[in-house]
């Protein structure tokens, strides 16, 4: 049976999400009670909620206390070894995946609220779930979008190198996005597909991969005031600061952003002045070699080609002059 690939998975996912996520029924009022009086919000999760305007948390509010909470929130019971709260206690946890605002509110208020039990098997596939929540409301916004995007692009990547390292895949997209399939059919990068799936291309995908890396550069707070527009920075700018390897203290100001930005920039330059340009027969030569390397990682190659390669890249060697 052939392999169905991430943007399948991700589809039979979503179109399934009605119908498996049941909510399990509580019979016992004492039980739901005793739940919703030990509800968990665990800050990762939380932090996938796009903020609200505060004329929008305002609205909220009102409608709240106007008419009351309508819809439940939805709550994953798990155990704290599942969220990694400790490696082998098997005690149960509520964990609040939806309504987090109204949660809130709700507590602040005293305004009584329903809660939804639904079931996952990890908190990778919860974080995934809120993601396509997310991303399938109307008021989110572009950047709002593009964050959630490129958070679920870096957590595929990092399951997959994950995987990579444990053996567990094999001849799959490799994490920087590169195909190692070198047939007539090479397989979709992760890019590629979540592009499909979310309806953009692969580019913005991984454009969106760096918003979302310099973002998590961001405190938390001042992220949140970037995402809901009440902080102006450029995306460009937040991009950068996802591609840097250096380790940066959380940044919480806009100030920050364009110093470190700033120095990412010069140091940079530096860099490039620093490292002569290559010379046409030093990259004829690159281009050589990765032929070569991709003609013998192929699975299937006509040895005809190889041998042709060969002596391409020994005549080019012996016309190289002799210092």
């Amino acid at each position: 049976m052939a392999k169905k690939s991430l943007a399948e998975k991700m589809a039979e996912n979503s179109q399934a999400l009605l119908q498996t996520l049941k909510p399990n029924t509580i019979n016992s009022f004492s039980t739901t009670e005793t739940i919703k009086k030990n509800i968990v919000v665990l800050d990762e999760l939380r932090d996938l909620i796009p903020p609200l305007l505060e004329v929008e948390y305002l609205a909220l509010k009102d409608n709240l206390i106007k008419h009351g909470c309508k819809d439940p929130l939805k709550i994953w019971r798990t155990t704290k070894h599942v969220v990694g709260q400790t490696d082998s206690s098997d005690d149960e946890i509520y964990v609040l995946i939806d309504g987090h605002n109204r949660y809130k509110l709700c507590t602040e208020l005293g305004i009584s609220f329903n809660i939804q039990i639904d079931n996952f098997e990890s908190l990778k596939e919860v974080r995934d779930f809120m993601i396509d929540f997310q991303l399938s409301r109307r008021n989110i916004t572009p950047q709002q979008a593009s964050y959630l995007r490129g958070l679920r692009y870096n957590s595929e990547k990092k399951e997959l190198a994950d995987n990579l390292k444990g053996g567990i895949v094999q001849n799959e997209n490799l994490p920087n996005g590169q195909n190692v399939h070198l047939g007539e059919n090479p397989k979709k990068t992760t890019a590629q597909e979540l592009g499909e799936y979310f309806n953009v291309d692969e580019k913005t995908i991984r454009r969106d991969a760096e918003f979302a890396k310099g973002l998590e550069r961001l405190d938390p707070v001042f992220r949140k005031e970037v995402l809901n527009g009440k902080a102006k920075v450029e995306k460009s700018k937040i991009q950068k600061l996802g591609k840097t390897s250096e380790v940066l203290s959380p940044i919480s100001s806009v100030d920050d952003v364009i110093a470190v930005y700033n120095q990412i920039v010069a140091t940079e330059q530096i860099k490039g002045e620093e490292s002569p340009q290559k010379s046409n027969l030093e990259l004829q030569y690159e281009k050589l070699n990765k032929q070569l390397l991709k003609a013998c990682k192929a699975k299937k190659v006509d040895k005809g080609t190889v041998q042709k390669l060969k002596e391409t890249f020994e005549a080019f060697i012996n016309s190289i002059p002799q210092g």
